[in-house]
């Protein structure tokens, strides 16, 4: 039997992006670093035929970014109409987090919904 052996990679932080119960869509450290905020202060949220969902970096604000606020070291987008036009309920009791994955493509990054109930 011949196998290929995975090597290890660097331990990166989790890239995430948690609904908070104000509104507002959190991002971990790790999805900071990943999307690179400090570079991009602006945001799109899109979706594909296939309904998943993508954030799209940017530099600047072409009228449909939402902007990156920063709060001490947490950085955040108020999101509020973003959600509802989702369809995600931010007042639940169960935590609603994205998972944040680099897909290759310049600055477009794919988010995987999850939800812990509580």
């Amino acid at each position: 039997m011949e196998l290929k052996f995975l090597k290890p990679k660097e331990n990166v932080s989790i890239a995430k992006i948690t609904v908070h119960k104000t509104g507002k869509l959190g991002f971990s450290r790790g999805a900071a670093e990943l999307l690179n905020i400090e570079g991009n202060r602006f945001c799109k949220f899109g979706i594909n035929e296939k309904e998943e969902l993508f954030i799209v970096m940017c530099k600047e604000n072409d009228g449909e970014a939402f902007s990156i606020a920063k709060a001490g070291e947490y950085y955040y987008v108020t999101a509020k109409s973003l959600l509802n036009d989702m369809g995600i309920d931010y007042r639940t009791k169960n935590t609603i987090i994205f998972d944040v994955f680099d897909i290759k493509e310049d600055k477009i990054f794919k988010m995987i919904q999850r939800v812990i109930e509580k």
